[in-house]
């Protein structure tokens, strides 16, 4: 897959939503669940140890999700008020070179939550998952520097990081409960799952 055509697979595989991060578990609530990535669901790391801890829980989140050298589109949405340049891709050049693939009108798509000239750029990076590759990335989501997300055509997943743990989006229900029990451990007491 191409950066460029990374659009066109997701308006078939998930055309009841746009590509932004906090509401894909809203309209996939049948495939969706989260772990915490701290444990007694705190939110943020306050030593190394608990980076550590964040670190190896996604990584093998990740790692059992998608696997070891399989392709993975990372998506970045940034927000702006021009549709023209969005001089806040300079931001993503800690992460990599990104191509913008999307610019999303957020009035039009949501007027009752955006006012007018509100948009959202969508920047993707096609890649092969290597395990530990992007800590830095993992880090920084966090500690709500940034958002990403990590969405995965061959497994039929996204992997959506949070300051506080990880939403996940996959195939089918079945799937999703065999990973909730796999993972009960790192999921929320909150009968709602947040």
């Amino acid at each position: 897959m191409t950066e460029s055509g990374f659009i066109d697979y997701w308006k078939k595989e998930y055309p009841e939503a746009l590509p932004i991060n906090h509401e894909l578990k809203w309209v996939y609530r049948d495939r969706w669940f989260r772990i915490h990535s701290l444990p007694e669901s705190k939110r943020y790391a306050d030593s190394p140890e608990e980076y550590k801890i964040i670190l190896h829980r996604q990584n093998q989140l990740i790692n059992d999700l998608i696997g070891e050298e399989t392709e993975v589109v990372i998506l970045f949405g940034l927000y702006s008020t021009d549709t023209i340049n969005n001089d806040k891709h300079e931001e993503l050049t800690d992460f990599g070179e990104f191509q913008k693939v999307l610019t999303i009108d957020l009035h039009t798509a949501r007027p009752e939550e955006y006012e007018d000239r509100v948009y959202f750029d969508i920047f993707a990076k096609v890649e092969n998952w290597e395990n530990e590759s992007r800590n830095n990335l993992l880090k920084a989501i966090a500690d709500n520097e940034i958002r990403a997300m990590f969405v995965c055509p061959s497994k039929q997943c996204i992997i959506a990081p949070y300051d506080g743990g990880v939403d996940i989006i996959v195939a089918s229900s079945e799937k999703r409960d065999h990973l909730k029990s796999k993972y009960k451990d790192w999921l929320s007491d909150r009968e709602d799952g947040m």
